[in-house]
């Protein structure tokens, strides 16, 4: 190359390096300095609530199923304490709301007793806090009575107009549970009496009642997913020695009748050392798994998966709207935590003692409807139930959990998801030695 072309090419290099450098230096000026805000709504989201045009002497019935030794219905009444926190926001914001609790026993007859005491004392609308056939049959009676029922914790035996459900559908169950299960071959179902959906690929089952007592069948589940040793049957020859299966499970679902017996069954293979995934479908996010597990000293780890909305107190970290109506939700439930005054549903312990278990779902029922007898101005139960079929609420209504569209009978959007345990305090409730420690979160806890 000529010195000439020399200089010609070692003038345009320069040239590209000086083009480069501007380039940067402009895109660096131009960059915005700051992140992108969070969702503005979230930000609107108050710990009191107004709900102007609401009627005076404004009540809202529960119904629940009270029993602290397993009585069926019984595991979500201390997350129905809720209801009182939604109240009580309310009542900060200058809109009374009152509630009337009545506990239908334990059975369909006492539950269609409560219903219909709820609507002689003037309820404009009630929140079912049961399961099974007391739920039913109160959702039945509602409707019979023209009385909006929300069920936060069971579906009613068939739609109708009046009763709405805020649970999970069977289908989004599935399909979270498919999630949950991906990439697992050999799934092992250990069964006390619950209900598993038929969608789901189960190699082997093992049902309790097939065992001499509960610690059979933790060590024959334990052998099945490889974590313990077969023993030689008793006529094995002399010198036979322990054996491994050749092809141990990858998953476990663990399923019950009731949360309690939930909890036994998970304790129990953890005490045999079962280290795969357990799967609990159904349950796990009542208050009675939390302190039954805890009793047993079971482990609240990420071994244990289960499937939810985005409901939890984890929510509250979230940087949304949903993520800030959590938060005002369970500053609330420190609130009512710290005055003494404020008393549970029944009126017969302070609210502290359950402020641990108050959950979401029985705080948006009573959401859901005040904002409906404030729309229609008036606490007729016909008024109240066709307005509150016209309404959808979220964050900027009050509610703490997912958003809820009440034009249809199964109100929940949202889908589920696989969430799994972790006893991680996240310190947003009140500090209680004696509460479980046991939080579901939407991502694997750290070990």
């Amino acid at each position: 190359m000529s010195s000439r072309n020399r200089l010609i090419a070692l003038i345009g290099a320069g040239i590209a390096i000086v083009v480069a450098a501007v380039t940067t230096v402009s895109v660096t000026l131009t960059r915005p300095q700051t992140a992108p805000r969070p969702d503005p709504v979230a930000a609107t989201v108050p710990v009191a609530l107004n709900a102007q045009g609401l009627p005076q002497d404004f009540t809202v019935g529960i119904v629940l199923t009270l029993g602290q030794t397993g009585e069926p219905g019984s595991e979500y009444n201390r997350a129905a304490q809720g209801a009182r926190v939604a109240a009580q926001r309310f009542t900060q914001g200058g809109a009374a709301v009152a509630l009337s609790a009545e506990n239908d026993g334990g059975t369909a007859d006492g539950a269609r007793a409560a219903v219909r005491k709820l609507a002689e004392q003037g309820a404009s609308g009630i929140v079912v806090t049961t399961t099974g056939a007391q739920a039913r049959a109160a959702a039945q009676t509602a409707q019979e009575l023209g009385l909006p029922a929300i069920l936060p914790y069971a579906e009613p035996s068939e739609p109708a107009d009046t009763t709405w459900t805020t649970g999970p559908s069977g289908a989004s169950v599935e399909a979270a549970l498919e999630t949950a299960l991906d990439g697992k071959g050999r799934v092992l179902l250990v069964n006390d009496g619950g209900q598993v959906p038929a969608s789901v690929q189960i190699a082997k089952t093992l049902n309790l009642n097939g065992f001499e007592d509960l610690t059979a069948l933790a060590q024959e589940a334990a052998v099945q997913t490889g974590d313990q040793l077969r023993q030689p049957a008793e006529d094995a020859p002399a010198g036979a020695k322990p054996t491994r299966v050749a092809k141990p499970a990858d998953a476990v679902i663990v399923s019950a009748a009731t949360p309690q017996r939930l909890a036994r069954l998970v304790q129990a293979l953890q005490a045999r050392d079962v280290s795969v995934p357990l799967v609990l479908p159904d349950g796990a996010g009542s208050p009675a798994f939390a302190s039954t597990l805890a009793d047993l000293d079971g482990t609240a780890s990420g071994q244990l998966v289960s499937v939810a909305p985005a409901e939890g107190d984890a929510t509250a970290l979230q940087q949304d709207a949903q993520g800030r109506g959590m938060s005002a939700y369970l500053s609330a439930v420190r609130l009512a935590a710290g005055d003494p005054d404020i008393t549970n549903l029944t009126g017969d312990a302070p609210f502290a003692a359950d402020a641990w278990a108050a959950d979401s779902r029985s705080h948006d029922a009573v959401v859901a409807l005040v904002r409906a007898a404030a729309v229609a101005g008036s606490g007729d139960p016909s008024e109240v139930g066709a307005t509150l079929r016209t309404l959808a609420i979220g964050p900027g209504e009050g509610a703490a959990g997912p958003a809820l569209d009440f034009s249809r009978p199964a109100a929940l959007t949202a889908q589920v998801r696989p969430v799994y345990a972790s006893p991680q305090d996240l310190g947003l409730r009140p500090a209680d030695e004696d509460a479980p420690r046991l939080v579901w979160v939407p991502a694997p806890a750290s070990p």
